[in-house]
């Protein structure tokens, strides 16, 4: 057992948070399709980008603080 590779959980609880941000994923995603076409390099998604993982942290967070020892 002490061979053993540790299990991450925050992938897991990443996963089963996931469903309980579809408005900043969706946001993300719009903003995606909204700057496919820019050439110049100027415009970008990063707000929210950082807003969906921020959602997913907060989801997240809990679970995984009680697991840690």
């Amino acid at each position: 057992m002490a061979d053993e590779e540790p299990v991450d959980p925050k992938q897991y609880y990443e996963e089963s948070c996931k469903p309980k941000c579809v408005k900043p994923l969706h946001e993300y995603q719009e903003c995606i399709k909204r700057i496919q076409g820019d050439e110049s390099g100027h415009k970008h998604c990063t707000g929210q980008y950082f807003d969906y993982w921020s959602c997913v942290d907060r989801c997240v967070a809990p679970k995984l603080f009680t697991k840690l020892k």
